[in-house]
């Protein structure tokens, strides 16, 4: 033991062994004891920034198949006309894919995280269409979408009702690769419009939902069948319901039914080539498809 008055943490290097080992043993308690609840205190910390740090950009991506019909037919045609061909098809396949990105998913700010640019194409690998005669001819058929999509959770919980309003810019193309005198009779069209609609998505239990969306479609462009009629005026909606499940983590699978319609008006005089008071181009889905998204 040292002298009365001397502190042992301090004693010399002269004291004894014994000394000198409790010293050391002294100074690393007290080390450990200093030490643990900042220790603890960070891994706290650590774990609750790793648990609440949100991903910089939220995204994800689709593909599918899509089964799509084509109706076109005028309103009261001509009677004598014979240039006024109505145009089906139905059952034709088409390759669809497509993706979103939030890139305010960060922000944590509630209807800004969830702001998503939106693209989606189909296109029809291979379509030949017919005349009444036997005349085949190669047709195209494509379309696509490019949307600002922004969803409000109606609740707190993560799969509360949601609507969405979206804005966005779209095309339709079908077309016939057909130069003879039949070309200036086939409905061949090139939409391009601007979209306008709302859409919701409810859960109808743990891993089913229903979605619902509809949209009004401005065209910007219509294409050579419109232009051969006077003062055309075109307007189009589109409608979609359909079923979402998950099936795995972030993965979920989806069928959608998908209506598309373009309705027009004409203001023909006595001695136009091609009188008929308007025309109805209607188009028709069903989607099956797959989705992944964080």
């Amino acid at each position: 033991m040292g002298r009365p008055g001397e502190f042992l943490l301090c004693a010399p290097k002269a004291r004894r062994a014994a000394e000198a080992r409790y010293c050391t043993a002294v100074r690393r308690s007290l080390f450990v004891a200093l030490s643990l609840p900042l220790t603890s205190l960070t891994s706290v910390a650590h774990a609750q920034s790793t648990a609440e740090s949100p991903p910089n950009v939220g995204y994800s991506l689709r593909a599918g198949i899509e089964l799509a019909a084509r109706s076109f037919a005028y309103s009261d045609p001509l009677v004598i006309a014979t240039n006024l061909r109505p145009y089906d098809v139905a059952g034709v396949p088409l390759v669809t894919f497509g993706g979103d990105i939030r890139p305010f998913a960060w922000s944590r700010v509630p209807v800004l995280e969830h702001a998503a640019l939106g693209f989606d194409y189909a296109f029809a690998p291979s379509l030949t269409s017919s005349t009444d005669d036997g005349n085949d001819i190669r047709t195209s058929w494509d379309h696509g979408d490019l949307a600002l999509r922004v969803p409000v959770r109606l609740g707190k919980h993560a799969r509360a009702p949601q609507i969405a309003m979206t804005i966005g810019y779209g095309w339709l193309g079908f077309s016939f690769a057909e130069t003879g005198p039949l070309a200036a009779e086939i409905p061949t069209v090139t939409y391009r419009f601007v979209r306008v609609g709302a859409s919701g998505e409810v859960a109808l239990g743990k891993r089913l939902s229903l979605m619902a969306a509809f949209d009004y479609l401005a065209p910007l462009s219509d294409g050579s069948v419109y232009e051969r009629f006077r003062d055309p005026t075109i307007n189009g909606i589109d409608a979609r319901l359909g079923l979402g499940l998950g099936i795995a983590k972030d993965t979920r699978l989806h069928l959608i039914f998908d209506y598309t319609r373009f309705f027009s008006s004409f203001v023909p005089i006595p001695g136009d080539a091609y009188v008929a008071g308007g025309a109805l181009d209607q188009f028709g889905s069903v989607k099956l498809g797959i989705e992944y998204g964080r």
